[in-house]
Parts: C-alpha cells; structure tokens; sequence
C-alpha cells in the first residue's frame, strides 16, 4: 500500500503488511473490554492457535499454505531431548515453514475434504475473496481503523468467519453469543458499511477439529451486533481515557 491507498478494500496483502499498517482493530478492542487492558494471547493455548492459523490458512490460502507449511514425518516427534532435537532437525531441512505434527496435517486434510462438499460453504464460497484487509478513517470514533475479512463477497453483501472449535454442539448457539465474537462481527460490518455505505450480514462458520469435522453456519442476529457495538464503544472510552491520562 501508499499514501494514495490508505484508506479502502485491499485485496492480496500478505498478512505481514496488513499487521504493519496503522490501524485500530478488533484486537486491540478486544483487550480493552474492562478499565484494566489484559493480554489475551497469555490465556490462549498455543498449539490451539497454531492449529486455527494453519487450518484458516488451507482453507482460505491453499497455496499459500504449501509454501508455509510441511508435514512431519509419521514417526517425528517432539519428546525428549532426542525428539526435540530431531524435530529442529527437520526444520532446518526446511527453512521458513512450520512442521505440523503428521496427526495435525492429517486432520486438516480431513477437514478441507469435508469443507469442499459441503452445500452451504460450497453455496457461501461460489463468490467473493478471501483474506480481505480494509482500512477507513472512522466518521463516528474519528479514529483510522482497519479489519481482516476471512471472506467477502460485496455482491451478496456477506461476511464469513470461521472458527475451529472441539466441540460443534456448543458453538454458535449461545445467546448472545460470546462478546469476542460478537465485537469480532460488529466490527467487520462496521468496516464494510463505513466503506460500502453498505450494511451486510455476517456469518460465523464452525468447524470441528476432530472427526467426523461437522460443520455448523450460524448467521449473526441483529442483537448480537448491538451488543458488539456496545462493547466496542466501552472499548474506545478506556482506551481514550487512558491516553488521556
């Protein structure tokens, strides 16, 4: 991106240049929920996130994923110093990718199969783009923001996120739904309706990390997103007031 650029839909920015432009997002927000900012990262599990990176990015990147990421060897692992060791072996042999556990790869496989035949994803991702970076100067908060969009399709006027989660029957189901997820959704649709002057929908895909990989579409309610939008509002009023100290 340049100056000439800074504000808009953006399509193929690698993920690195969008994390290096300036921007308020949902993140940030995220952290912000109470007068006490808190580090959300040190409460997530690593492996959890690792395997959600590498699933969004099969799914959403293919070809990006084969140039990130090489499966293990079936019989590699990572225990013990002697496992340890032989598992930064393997990663020497291949610089600048991830190693997947041979279980974890196997898994995306799987899920990616699952992901291609089913009628409502394969309806969802007839149109549009994945991997959307928007940025705007926000007209309400007066504040540049920005959002990355896992699919969009301007046409339809819909927003698609996905989620992997252990357990299929719990998700999406909650009412409201989890205040992470709702800020999530009324951000994005904050970006595209600042941007568009367009409101969309938006809609949460769950996905099961493990077998049999069920697949659960849950459009986001219209409460759901006020209840975002009231979160995000008590977000910006702490970080003001803490610039403002």
């Amino acid at each position: 991106m340049n100056e000439t650029e800074q504000f808009g839909i953006v399509h193929n920015l690698p993920f690195e240049d969008y994390q290096q432009q300036s921007g308020l997002n949902q993140s940030t927000l995220k952290e912000w929920f109470s007068s006490t900012p808190k580090t959300i990262g040190a409460y997530k599990n690593y492996q959890a996130l690792q395997f959600g990176s590498a699933g969004h990015c099969l799914l959403l990147e293919p070809k990006v994923f084969a140039k990130l990421y090489v499966r293990a060897p079936e019989n590699l692992r990572q225990r013990g110093k002697t496992g340890k060791k032989l598992w930064d072996e393997y990663g020497e042999q291949h610089p600048g990718k991830i190693v997947l556990r041979n279980g974890e790869f196997e898994r995306l496989e799987n899920i990616r199969k699952v992901f291609e035949i089913h009628p409502k994803i394969q309806k969802l991702w007839e149109n549009g783009d994945s991997e959307v970076s928007m940025f705007w100067h926000d007209s309400e908060f007066a504040l540049d923001c920005k959002a990355r969009l896992d699919w969009f399709n301007p046409d339809a006027g819909i927003i698609v996120d996905l989620k992997f989660t252990n357990n299929i029957g719990k998700a999406g189901i909650k009412e409201p739904i989890q205040d992470y997820y709702s800020v999530q959704a009324s951000w994005y649709v904050r970006a595209v309706t600042q941007i568009t002057e367009k409101v969309p929908d938006f809609i949460f895909v769950f996905i099961e990390k493990y077998a049999p990989h069920l697949i659960r579409v849950c459009p986001v309610l219209a409460s759901d997103l006020i209840h975002g939008q009231k979160k995000i509002e008590c977000a910006i009023k702490n970080i003001s007031n803490n610039i403002s100290l």
